[in-house]
């Protein structure tokens, strides 16, 4: 089911499965340029007694509009927070994709009572020390493979709809916000992380090198790191069946 909702003036799209009220709620978020499609193969398999899953169009993408105004990786941990909070979500187990994990890096470390759980999947959060030109080309090469796999070809014309522009990431808006976010090193607030957190990985990601996992582990005291073979940037549709079961046992 989808639905819509304020949170800080802000129009957030998401959609929903299972129980509301339930006693664990699964929380995705997607990365950058992408949309909350994305999650619908593994949401589609999962399968745990009493747990919501929602999964949120953050603004900018899907049909969430974008900000009015450049943003930083604490402005979307807000959105999430605010939306944690309006929708009285107990028990949150949050699921970030690469941008997507930068949010959830960022919500962990200053509200380490919002999240239960963690997963962290092929994430960034280590900053980009590139020029400007090389930091927008990386953007659409990490938004290219979102597209790769033949069952996702159908929702292309679908995502890019909602997008509004097939490259939304040239909108000024999104550009600065995109530079404001690959710059922010999170180390620190890696560090900070105490709540249990699940690293997956793609073994073969050449966007999010594995490094950078291996890294994000020594980094999180309470965490595991787990690689999943032939697999990309988007394991979880690379590998759904072993995402999938890697996520039912974490939770449990």
């Amino acid at each position: 089911m989808n639905s819509q909702i304020i949170i800080k003036d802000c129009l957030v799209s998401y959609s929903s499965q299972g129980q509301e009220k339930a006693d664990y709620c699964l929380l995705f978020l997607h990365g950058w340029r992408s949309a909350k499609e994305i999650w619908q193969p593994v949401m589609s398999k999962l399968s745990i007694v009493n747990c919501q899953l929602l999964a949120l169009d953050l603004p900018g993408f899907g049909s969430s509009p974008a900000p009015k105004q450049p943003w930083t990786v604490g402005d979307y941990a807000e959105v999430v927070k605010g939306f944690i909070e309006k929708l009285e979500l107990k028990n949150v187990i949050l699921v970030g994709h690469s941008f997507g994990g930068r949010v959830g890096i960022k919500l962990a470390a200053k509200y380490p009572d919002l999240i239960n759980k963690l997963v962290l999947v092929d994430s960034a959060g280590f900053a980009m020390p590139s020029p400007r030109k090389s930091v927008l080309a990386t953007a659409a090469k990490i938004a290219k493979p979102f597209f790769k796999p033949k069952f996702m070809q159908g929702l292309r014309k679908k995502i890019y709809k909602t997008m509004g522009a097939e490259d939304y990431v040239a909108t000024p808006e999104l550009q600065k916000t995109f530079i404001n976010i690959v710059s922010e090193d999170l180390t620190e607030d890696i560090k900070r992380i105490k709540t249990p957190t699940l690293i997956i990985w793609g073994a073969d990601d050449e966007e999010t090198p594995v490094e950078f996992g291996k890294k994000m582990n020594s980094l999180i005291l309470n965490s595991k790191f787990l690689l999943l073979p032939k697999a990309g940037h988007f394991s979880f549709l690379d590998q759904t069946e072993g995402f999938v079961k890697s996520i039912t046992e974490f939770v449990n």
